[in-house]
């Protein structure tokens, strides 16, 4: 998909979150079924609304970083070109 491999990298941890997000909610869905205590499922259920939000703190921030290491390597085509 990308050719750059930090681009790349960043897709795949997006993928592994949104996989991990799913399956956390699968599975409280799966224990709800069961019957399980609704105080506990709400508990879970917040931690997985947490892990959802510090991933998109985190892709944010994984976002901004890639954005600064492509300019950084712009400048850096840039000189090379000048002295070339």
């Amino acid at each position: 998909m990308y050719t750059n491999p930090v681009k790349a990298s960043l897709d795949e941890v997006m993928r592994s979150m949104e996989k991990l997000s799913y399956s956390f909610e699968d599975k409280i869905d799966d224990l709800r079924q069961k019957g399980k205590d609704q105080k506990d499922l709400l508990e879970l259920s917040k931690g997985a609304m947490a892990m959802k939000d510090a991933a998109g703190i985190y892709i944010s921030w994984a976002r901004h970083y890639i954005e600064r290491l492509d300019k950084t390597d712009d400048i850096a085509l840039d000189d090379e070109m000048a002295e070339g």
